[in-house]
């Protein structure tokens, strides 16, 4: 009997893995189906990589998820409030992109803070018993 299996998958590292997989499947989505301007193509695929490695590492329980979602975090918060200049937007339309952004930024980081903390319970030192 293996005593060492694979830490069991909480509800919250399934729930943000679906969420992520689901915010890479739009990334994506925008990528390849949209006539968006190139740069913001780039950056939506860039997101829906991030985005996807993030639900990868939440499924999977890797140590590096948090890093991925805090990235995701940055870079969507990013793109979301370059899209006033981006999209030649007027300025009085622009004030919501900096609220859209906070809160994409704020949810990545909480995101983040439960994946770091479930990660680092599950890594236990193997001691030899004898």
């Amino acid at each position: 009997m293996n005593d060492a299996s694979a830490p069991r998958r909480t509800v919250g590292r399934v729930l943000i893995a679906v969420v992520f997989a689901l915010l890479a499947l739009n990334a994506v989505k925008e990528t390849f189906w949209s006539d968006s301007p190139a740069a913001l193509r780039a950056l939506q695929a860039l997101v829906g990589a991030l985005a996807a490695a993030t639900a990868w590492g939440a499924w999977s329980g890797a140590r590096w998820s948090y890093a991925a979602a805090t990235a995701y975090g940055f870079v969507a918060a990013g793109m979301v409030a370059s899209l006033g200049p981006m999209l030649e937007m007027p300025v009085e339309e622009r004030g919501g992109l900096w609220i859209g952004a906070a809160v994409i930024l704020v949810f990545s980081l909480a995101c983040a803070w439960f994946l770091r903390r479930m990660t680092r319970h599950a890594s236990v030192d193997v001691t030899e018993v004898t």
